[in-house]
This record gives C-alpha cells, structure tokens and sequence, in this order.
C-alpha cells in the first residue's frame, strides 16, 4: 500500500511552519490545519498532493503571522529554541539559526514564505505564486526585496563552527571567573542581547546594546542566581543551557562574526523551553 502523502510530506511542513512562525506550538497548529482540510478535501481532484500540503500549510502559517499579536508582549520575543537535526542541507541549517529566524521578522509574512519556499525549500516561483496566492512576478518580487533586506546580515553570521566552539568556551570560562574586561572584549561594541521571558520569568524588558553592558549583565545574573552553563547545540549552532537547581531556566545562543559575538538570544520563558533537553 502507498505511503499517506500527507504522512511522507509532514516533516517537510513542520520544518516549513516552525521556520514561518519560529514556534513549535504554532507550528504544530499550521499542520494541524493542514491535516483537516487533507482530510475533508476530495483528494482524487488533487493532481500533486505534496504540492497542495505544501501550499495549504503556507497559507495557514501566514495566517498565523497575521494574527499573532506581538504588541501585548513583554519585553523581546525571540523563537522557540529548536533542537532538530537538519542533517546535511546546508540551506535547512542556515535557515533554522536564530540569527536567520529573526532576520525573518522583518519580512512581511509573504517576503518570508516566499524566500523560505524558494531558497530553503527549492520551490518554484510557479508553486511559490500559488501557495501565497500572488503572479509569479510578484513572488520573485518577494523573494528579490526580501534577500535584499537580510543580505548584510546573513554575510555577517556566516560563522564557521570552529569560531562558535571557541567563543563559547571562551565566554563561559570569562562567565565562571567573573572576569569583566575578558567577558567584554568577547563582544563587538555593537552587540545587542535579547533576554525574552515572556513576562513569566526574570529578563532584560529592552535589548541590551554594547559590550560592557552586555558583560555587566551576564556577571550580575551570574551573582545574583549562580548556574550552570551546560554546552548543548540550540538551533543549529553550539550554545548553552543554564542550569539552576537542576532544572533548565535559560538557553542561550549566539551570533558572531568569526572573530566577537555580535548577537546574544537568551531564552528565559518557560514555556519556550519546555521543549530543550
């Protein structure tokens, strides 16, 4: 008997979804939709069928997007950590980074469907204009002005593992020592650190700018609620998880540009992380 195609095609959309919504929770819920309407949907009309899952679970997770209220927010909100194994796709890699996922939020929901169709999933513009319901003109348009948009960026991350091995052992030893002009020159001096505890646990309400103050904050959590810093691959790249009491209270991960940390994605909301082992 051949294989459900909405069986063989669901890890293929969970990816696409999480990586639109940069949540698990929402993720599951584009799917999901996915799934109902596969469901009550003649399918013997359906001439590609991974093509129409595909394209339904765009348009769900656009829908999503569209929906979601991020104004009533507290403090920075960054993506649901993610511990999946791209394998050896280089552009599923890329794609699931932080760095890359909050690149993505300044895509209007279309721009981000269309480039993640296109550059990481290898669609063409013909199923791209079809899933977000454009011409095929428009949908290189989107994939044209959304590559623009985070070109400078995604040059600025392209780290090889080996630099994030290194930064990341050298910033948990500057952590453990309490060494404050270590830890800082570990940073670019326009490094930003994003703190999000979704108003459930202690974080930083503003992104935290410049590498003195980014060192001073970490050495005054580290005073004030001593951990553990446990190296763990969080999206893709080498980063950490704190450890208190046994139980997992934070992850952190890191963008660089091979030589200092540029960025700093410190996830505290509990229900973000419910997910990390």
């Amino acid at each position: 008997m051949a294989a459900d195609p909405f069986t063989s095609t669901e890890p293929r959309l969970r990816a696409l979804a999480y990586r639109m919504l940069g949540s698990h929770a929402d993720a599951a819920d584009a799917v999901q939709d996915t799934a109902t309407k596969w469901l009550s949907t003649d399918r013997s009309i359906i001439e590609n069928p991974e093509a129409w899952l595909v394209r339904t679970c765009t348009r769900a997770s656009i829908d999503l997007l569209r929906r979601r209220k991020r104004e009533a927010y507290v403090g920075p909100w960054l993506p649901e950590p993610s511990t999946e194994d791209a394998g050896d796709l280089p552009a599923l890699a890329e794609s699931v980074r932080l760095a890359f996922l909050l690149m993505l939020e300044r895509l209007s929901p279309a721009e981000r469907a269309a480039l993640l169709l296109h550059d990481v999933f290898d669609e063409d513009y013909s199923a791209i204009a079809s899933a977000i319901g454009s011409s095929e003109a428009m949908a290189r348009q989107h994939v044209s002005r959304a590559r623009r948009r985070i070109a400078e960026d995604r040059a600025r991350f392209a780290v090889a593992p080996h630099a994030e091995r290194d930064l990341m052992e050298r910033f948990g030893a500057a952590v453990a020592a309490g060494d404050l002009a270590g830890l800082t020159a570990l940073f670019a001096p326009d490094a930003e650190l994003r703190s999000d505890g979704g108003g459930k646990r202690a974080a930083a309400l503003n992104v935290i700018t410049g590498a003195d103050r980014i060192a001073r904050f970490f050495l005054g959590i580290t005073r004030k609620h001593p951990y553990q810093l446990r190296p763990a691959i969080i999206n893709g790249a080498l980063g950490g998880l704190q450890i208190e009491q046994g139980e997992i209270s934070g992850a952190l991960s890191f963008a660089t540009d091979g030589d200092r940390i540029t960025g700093v994605f410190f996830q505290r909301n509990p229900d973000k992380l419910a997910r990390v082992h």
